[in-house]
């Protein structure tokens, strides 16, 4: 056992185990502290360079809500080679908050956004009629300002952006950005009222004070993710049936030009990871997903044209696999969540750390 096993092992914590391609260290497996499943992985890194992961704690089954959910996390102040101890960092009392996102603003502070289901309410079961209230599956905000530590009271944003006559609405789980001129994004899943299913953008200008909805992005569309690029063009990526659907937009995340099919994105209609890269003079879209039409396969890709066109896709785990999100890291390697098993995708949240030289080799 290395020395810094041998430390990890004493203090109880997980340690990262070496390849070629970096390392990786599980943080949450199925039935660790009487939860069913730990599923939905979120990741950030802050301005102290801190990251912090969340994840579901499915307290009784692998379902979504309105299932008892919690919000558990954990935080790593040495890129994600050790972690500290999970913590639930919120429950309620009845219902359940699931499907976390992670979005670090100019300022430095650290939003969560999560779903909140109050008894009986998920996507599939929540009503239209109204805002807010008892038979509405809300879009609740908490934030930190200090690495993690506290996190403020959630705030209920759903008034602010459901139209009454949807039946639901949610936050896309993973990672989400702020663009240059400060707006914060934030991807959303809409069943309108004739129960057609959208990826949209809420967003705020005034560092959420308050927000609004943007327009449908493409039919059929489903959980999302977004980047802005060097001109200021918003790229959406979007899971749908089949491969991922690609749409631009030049107003800041707002309204978007018609949505295409990327044919290289083979996608297994699950959430996916993307990012914008900067570091020693290279600059890239990376993307991860699980690369296959079933659950397996969490690969990575990068491009230089934007998301134009990609890299071959590089095998992180080949078995089964779900959910993924993807940072860069302040050191230039990379940083990928994500769901993986060796009989079912969820089984276990993973974070490995990518070496630059493989991810953007060969």
């Amino acid at each position: 056992m290395t020395r810094r096993a041998a430390l990890a092992a004493a203090a109880g914590l997980p340690c990262a185990r070496g390849e070629e391609w970096g390392e990786q260290v599980d943080l949450w497996q199925r039935g660790e502290g009487g939860v069913h499943t730990y599923r939905i992985p979120a990741l950030i890194e802050t301005r102290g360079g801190a990251l912090l992961a969340m994840a579901d704690a499915r307290h009784e089954s692998d379902g979504d809500l309105p299932g008892r959910i919690s919000l558990v996390m954990r935080k790593s102040v040495d890129g994600g080679r050790r972690w500290s101890a999970g913590r639930t960092v919120h429950a309620v009392a009845e219902g359940g908050a699931g499907d976390a996102s992670l979005l670090l603003d100019a300022g430095g502070r650290v939003w969560c956004f999560f779903a909140y289901g109050p008894p009986g309410i998920g996507f599939r079961t929540a009503k239209p009629g109204g805002v807010t209230g008892a038979g509405v599956l809300q879009l609740h905000a908490m934030w930190s300002d200090d690495e993690g530590a506290t996190w403020s009271k959630p705030v209920d944003l759903t008034p602010q952006i459901k139209e009454p006559g949807w039946h639901a609405m949610f936050a896309t789980s993973g990672t989400h950005f702020a663009t240059a001129g400060g707006r914060l994004l934030v991807p959303m899943v809409v069943l309108d009222g004739e129960k057609k299913m959208s990826a949209r953008n809420a967003y705020s200008d005034d560092r959420g004070k308050t927000w609004k909805m943007g327009a449908a992005i493409a039919a059929v569309s489903d959980e999302s993710k977004v980047v802005e690029l060097g001109d200021g063009t918003v790229v959406q990526n979007m899971r749908s049936r089949g491969n991922r659907l690609v749409a631009r937009s030049r107003d800041g995340g707002v309204r978007f030009d018609a949505a295409v099919e990327d044919a290289a994105l083979v996608d297994a209609g699950c959430n996916a990871g993307m990012a914008r890269y900067r570091h020693g003079g290279r600059e890239a879209l990376l993307f991860t997903n699980a690369a296959s039409r079933k659950r397996e396969n969490v690969s990575i890709r990068w491009s230089g044209d934007g998301g134009r066109t990609w890299s071959r896709a590089k095998t992180i785990h080949a078995g089964p696999a779900a959910y993924s999100t993807v940072i860069p890291l302040r050191d230039g390697s990379v940083g990928v969540l994500y769901e993986r098993g060796e009989k079912l995708s969820t089984e276990r949240i993973t974070f490995a750390r990518l070496r630059a030289e493989w991810v953007f080799g060969g």
